[in-house]
């Protein structure tokens, strides 16, 4: 049985940031936009139970510095331009554009706050001193 990563919700999110950035000029695009939902949902977790792990500091730098890489390498890698078109085709017919793109920071703004209560509860995080 072979595993095959589906990735059409990411380009999805990808091609929303795209297109909201060529219409209104705004300063991220689709890049930016796969990077933010990668801190919020999977960067800071991953950084938490790394800092948990009691490794040397050397090496938490050197992890950190690569979580915070690894989109921007996905990026480039996945956009290249046949496939920015391929995906500019299968979705340029969607309309809402801006409802759209607001109901995906909605719901990356509700898996931050539930990950940081979720961190706070089993006690990676603690609040005050």
């Amino acid at each position: 049985m072979k595993f095959r990563l589906d990735v059409s919700l990411i380009d999805y999110v990808w091609y929303l940031g795209e297109r909201f950035h060529r219409q209104n000029q705004s300063p991220g695009d689709g890049n930016m936009l796969i990077a933010m939902c990668w801190y919020c949902t999977f960067f800071l977790p991953l950084l938490s139970v790394i800092n948990k792990l009691r490794i040397p500091s050397v090496i938490q730098i050197l992890i950190t510095v690569i979580l915070i890489v690894i989109p921007f390498v996905f990026c480039r890698i996945r956009y290249n331009s046949g496939r920015r078109e391929s995906i500019k085709l299968r979705y340029e017919n969607k309309r809402n554009l801006g409802r759209r793109l607001l109901v995906i920071w909605s719901i990356l703004i509700i898996i931050t706050v539930i990950e940081f209560i979720v961190l706070i509860e089993i006690g990676f995080w603690h609040i005050g001193a």
